[in-house]
């Protein structure tokens, strides 16, 4: 544990790439900026994008330091979705807290002092596969979400299943986890945008971003 938290904190220290500073400034931007224009946004929107900006932003870059910003973005996220009735996403960011446990040290056993990244892994075919049985999960979840009082069952079906496929994915390291998160984090828009919560509106496009940014940094 010692060592894990020692690694954590070199990464903090380390100077950040130009390119990338300014990406996560673009991010802080975006959620301030959305803020201000929607004043009447709880503030805990937004402290959870800030979070949630800094999380995504370490995680395209393979950093165990991105768990840190992760859990408080968690905590933050889950009661809003407990607000907005979100069920599947409160069930899936409970899930996102248990797994990322067990992430954290299977990240931190395949780390590379030497180049302070993880080393990420290609899941190949199985994709497809994988994608059949989420499809399969989306449609079961949203008849059962039908049956309760979630404000946006269909949405909610599409940000979550996808969701626990693609953490399975992240926490074993599969380069393959952005292309879920990208479908999650577009989803997540519109998902938001008829709640009206626009600084959870300008996390997921800044997401959606970084996923992209991800995915291309994790297959070099």
């Amino acid at each position: 544990m010692a060592s894990l938290v020692k690694t954590m904190w070199s990464e903090m220290k380390e100077p950040v790439d130009k390119k990338i500073m300014w990406f996560g400034f673009f991010g802080v931007f975006l959620q301030v900026f959305t803020f201000t224009l929607r004043p009447e946004t709880s503030i805990l929107s937004l402290i959870s994008g800030l979070f949630g900006v800094y999380a995504v932003v370490l995680t395209s870059q393979r950093k165990l330091s991105a768990y840190i910003p992760a859990f408080l973005q968690l905590g933050t996220y889950m009661i809003l979705a407990w607000k907005q009735r979100f069920y599947g996403e409160l069930g899936e960011n409970i899930f996102y807290f248990i797994t990322m446990i067990f992430g954290l040290f299977l990240w931190s056993r395949n780390y590379n002092n030497t180049t302070g990244e993880v080393k990420s892994r290609n899941l190949g075919k199985n994709n497809i596969i994988l994608g059949m049985f989420t499809a399969l999960g989306i449609g079961f979840l949203w008849m059962i979400l039908k049956g309760t009082n979630d404000t946006q069952p269909f949405m909610d079906s599409i940000t979550t299943i996808p969701a626990f496929v693609a953490q399975i994915l992240m926490i074993l390291r599969y380069r393959e986890q952005w292309i879920y998160w990208i479908i999650i984090d577009l989803a997540s828009i519109v998902m938001w945008w008829r709640a009206g919560d626009f600084c959870m509106v300008a996390q997921f496009v800044f997401w959606t971003m970084n996923c992209i940014l991800g995915w291309k940094l994790w297959r070099d």
